[in-house]
């Protein structure tokens, strides 16, 4: 039997748009009777003070009154937010430390002291950058994050900015970093065996010590902007432990040149390293952090 519909077609239509809300309201709020689901949130700002302290970052690029000004290379200006609420880096030329309280939300930069500038001439684009950079980091500046963890802005509130991205990992210094994997110069893998009982601790004053896997090592690494140099090391214990680990460990503690001269870019929680120049050239490195247990 068929019933006719004497409803107009406005009608028809209001009651058709009220269904279809209701349906999808029940949708995203319930998946089972008596239980609400959420929708999915996003990272909040209340992370991004957490982000930034305690890293380095370098300058990608700075906006003044809707101008935007190239960092001059590499990585020239940089800053660091460190512990006892102190910052230090340099502006592209000159040196400075300054007080900086990191909130969640925002950083303010109080009073600056410059460093001595370098002994060589300091190029006319970086002298004029560092000017503008200068007037920047001051007072309070709102921490936001325009794309990923690996980059951050700092903008006053005049709604000028400065542009970060991550140079250093968290907690560099003075924890222990797996080496996950040797990097060779074709983008293939050399397992590293061992897991966290192969780690490096790298020391703010140039050290670093670790382990192989079999024996302790002490030796030289020293980061400069986005270079390391790592000078070769040698073991402070002499365990005797299997062929595979008497391998790794030759391998690990023997350099063809001393010292390595590489290249790093760093990740939240790791960072890799390789060697500057063209192959064939030593396998680089791949490090991540041990969570503390």
């Amino acid at each position: 039997m068929t019933v006719n519909d004497k409803r107009g077609p406005r009608t028809r239509t209001i009651a058709g748009s009220l269904l279809a809300a209701l349906l999808l309201v029940t949708a995203c709020t319930s998946t089972e009777p008596g239980r609400a689901t959420a929708p999915p949130t996003a990272k909040t700002p209340a992370a991004y003070g957490d982000l930034l302290a305690g890293a380095a970052w370098y300058v990608r690029h700075i906006g003044v009154g809707g101008r935007t000004t190239i960092a001059p290379p590499p990585t020239a200006a940089w800053i660091e937010f460190g512990d006892g609420n102190r910052a230090e880096g340099n502006y592209a030329c000159t040196p400075f430390k300054a007080g900086a309280t990191v909130t969640a939300t925002a950083v303010t930069v109080g009073e600056k002291t410059d460093g001595a500038p370098p002994a060589k001439q300091c190029p006319a684009t970086n002298l004029a950058f560092e000017g503008k950079l200068r007037k920047l980091l001051s007072g309070p500046l709102t921490i936001s994050r325009p794309v990923d963890d690996l980059t951050m802005n700092l903008t006053n509130q005049r709604g000028d900015y400065v542009a970060l991205q991550l140079l250093r990992p968290k907690g560099l210094f003075g924890s222990r970093w797996e080496l996950e994997y040797l990097a060779a110069d074709d983008g293939g893998q050399i397992p590293v065996i061992g897991g966290t009982a192969v780690y490096y601790v790298f020391h703010r004053d140039g050290r670093v010590t670790g382990n192989t896997g079999c024996n302790d090592f002490t030796g030289r690494a020293v980061f400069d902007r986005n270079l390391l140099t790592m000078y070769r090391p040698v073991r402070t214990t002499h365990r005797t432990c299997s062929r595979e680990l008497m391998d790794q460990e030759h391998r690990l503690l023997t350099y063809e040149t001393n010292p390595r001269r590489m290249r790093y870019s760093a990740f939240t929680s790791s960072f890799s390293a390789e060697e500057i120049g063209p192959p064939p050239k030593s396998p680089g490195y791949h490090w991540s952090a041990i969570p503390d247990s």
